[in-house]
């Protein structure tokens, strides 16, 4: 089992970044790895079916991610089975006018990702860090306008 967490504090509110967060069309802004993602409804909320084209170490994925848990400006959960069976926590915290964002990954990588486990590990680690800075860097360049 694999499980590592990286974490931001973003210089918005929390009902801002949770909404951006929450929206799986949203996701190819601000995370390199996916080309595409879509949700079965909207909005999300636990039971909702998120499906993702991705890639990862030069391979492309389909991912279907089953929302698990659901509470708006507080916490989301998402769980898949490719590439391989992982769960992403998200945490929200409120941190005076900022918000906090923990991402927590917990996997058990098989098949050509149980091989290169140890890098792996470093490379997603390092790859989740830098999808929360970009938030970070699109969220806190917006206008009040822009805030949608």
């Amino acid at each position: 089992m694999v499980k590592f967490e990286a974490a931001v504090e973003i210089n918005r509110p929390i009902e801002e970044v949770f909404a951006y967060l929450d929206d799986p069309t949203k996701t190819p802004e601000w995370n390199s790895l996916i080309e595409e993602s879509r949700s079965s409804e909207t909005p999300v909320r636990r039971g909702t079916t998120i499906s993702s084209r991705a890639r990862f170490l030069g391979r492309k994925f389909e991912s279907t991610f089953e929302v698990v848990e659901h509470v708006p400006n507080k916490t989301f959960v998402q769980r898949t089975e490719k590439p391989f069976p992982f769960t992403l926590t998200v945490v929200f915290e409120a941190a005076g006018k900022s918000t906090r964002v923990k991402q927590v990954f917990e996997g058990e990588p098989g098949g050509f990702f149980k091989v290169g486990e140890p890098l792996l590990v470093r490379i997603a680690k390092k790859q989740i860090q830098a999808q929360l800075d970009t938030v970070k860097e699109l969220l806190e360049a917006r206008t009040p306008a822009e805030v949608r």
